[in-house]
This record gives structure tokens, sequence and C-alpha cells, in this order.
């Protein structure tokens, strides 16, 4: 059963937002092959983010953006809607504003959109409800997300390094320094005119959503993944009368491996690319 986080409003109060959520997971992704469906602790990667915003109560609907059957059978069992993606869209030179643009054309009904990046997979719902509360509360236009990093930048040209954001002259000391706040690429705010007018995640005023330091990396290499794979039990999200996999739980041998978890509820994928196999994902009955 697809979950309806859509609350009425009581008369004589002003009309809640339609915020829609939208994960791209285009399937010819080239670091690390079949990445959006590759298992991380015992779970699609995106099943990672898809659960959070399902159960962050903030969106009227969840989608995943794909052009790839494989992926859109695992998005539907995990519990998201599925819109394809045109072509063009999905090629490793198309930008992910494209995907939005070509999104919003097919689903022009809201007032916010986010854009929730797969390679994010230590999201929890208390981000989405945060970062939608900075967002109303600042009056802005847009929001991104970005962690708090005590580093000090250098750049170098022509040879000579020159230090970007501190005087090494008077280096400060960690803790009597802000740190710089980096993108982490989680998420993205975006109300409608700002995606219509600019034909960009960010525009007009921008509001900021500090997260945790954990989830700074973005899986963009096989290096990001060994990273994050050893954080995903301690720090993703696990919905209720779930558990991260055991030092005993066994993996049958299929072209996606099995996710095991004995108190979850789980259904067959059926994978519609030709030759792949059952796939065992985290779909559950809301």
């Amino acid at each position: 059963l697809q979950r309806n986080f859509s609350m009425p409003t009581s008369p004589g109060k002003t009309p809640r937002q339609r915020v829609i959520a939208i994960i791209p997971a285009r399937g010819g992704s080239v670091s690390i092959p079949r990445k959006n469906i590759k298992h991380l602790a015992g779970r699609p990667l995106i099943d990672w983010v898809i659960q959070p915003a399902l159960h962050s109560g903030i969106f009227s609907e969840v989608y995943v953006s794909t052009d790839d059957d494989e992926i859109a059978s695992i998005a539907t069992a995990c519990g998201a809607k599925v819109h394809r993606r045109a072509q063009e869209t999905a090629t490793a030179t198309a930008s992910t504003e494209l995907a939005l643009i070509d999104f919003v054309q097919a689903h022009a009904a809201y007032d916010i959109l986010c854009l929730i990046q797969a390679t994010s997979p230590l999201i929890v719902p208390d981000d989405f409800r945060k970062g939608l509360e900075v967002m109303q509360s600042t009056g802005a236009d847009s929001l991104v997300t970005a962690v708090r990093a005590g580093r000090f930048l250098w750049e170098e040209k022509g040879g000579v390094a020159k230090a970007k954001n501190y005087n090494p002259l008077k280096r400060p000391r960690r803790q009597d320094w802000d740190g710089e706040l980096i993108e982490n690429g989680a998420f993205y705010m975006t109300k409608k005119w700002v995606l219509d007018t600019e034909k960009c995640r960010l525009g007009g005023k921008i509001a900021l959503h500090e997260m945790e330091e954990h989830t700074l990396t973005e899986l963009d290499s096989k290096v990001d993944w060994e990273i994050v794979s050893h954080m995903a039990e301690t720090y993703g999200y696990w919905p209720a009368n779930t558990r991260p996999p055991q030092p005993n739980d066994v993996f049958p041998s299929t072209s996606l491996p099995r996710t095991t978890l004995p108190r979850t509820t789980y259904d067959l994928a059926i994978a519609a690319a030709a030759g792949a196999a059952l796939a065992l994902c985290c779909s559950r009955a809301w």
C-alpha cells in the first residue's frame, strides 16, 4: 500500500503547502555500476532515502525518477511512486536540473519540490522536517543542506600554495573556530516559481539546514562506498520493526543480494530488465 501523507486542513486555517519529493536514479551510473540499487547494509541504496522521506510526514508524494525498469520495480517495492524520465535526461552528461524540469513538466501540481539524492543515504526523517521548518520560518525561496567541518582550505596556482580560509601566521585552534559550511548534496528544497524562472534548484532567498557531520560523504566513488558502508547501520534510518543485518544472516546467490530482516515484511520485486533475477528488497505495507 502506498502511504499518503497529505493532511486535511481545518476551516479557517491556511492550506498546507504541497511538497513533492523527487529522487533521481538513472540506470547508467559509471563510477559504481548499478549504484542506485546496489545493496548497502542489506538494502538497495535508494531505499535509504525513500524510507526517511516517507516517514518524515511532510511529503504529499515521493517519486523516484528513472529510465531503468529494474530501478523502477525496486522503487515501487520500496514504497515510492515512479516517474519515467526522458532518455535525454538520463545520460552521463545531463544535469540534475534537466531531470527536475522533465519531472515538473509531468507533475506541475506542487508548491515546493524537494530534490533528494540517493548518494546521501544517512538522511533521517527529522532532516526533512527541520529543513522545511527552516525554509518556512525564514521566508526562504529555496534551501540547501550543509555540514560544518573544521578544515583548513588551500589552493595552488603556478606552484604557489595559498591558504583560503585562515591566516597561517595566526592559526586558530579548532575549538575557537566555527569551521566551514560545506554543501553535502543530501537534499534541496525549491519553490515552484524558482524552478520555473531560474531553471535551477537554488534561487531567490536561500536558507540552509545544517546536518550532522557524518552526512558529509556523498557516494560518488568506491572509496566513498567503503566509508559509508561502515556508518549505515549506526547512523542510517531504520524504520520501526526493522534491524540491521546480523552476522549469521544468510544471503542467497542472486543477481541482487537479499535483504534479510526477519522482523519486517518484504515483497518480491520482479526486475523487468532482461535476465535479471528476482530481488528481495525493502517493501512494506505502510
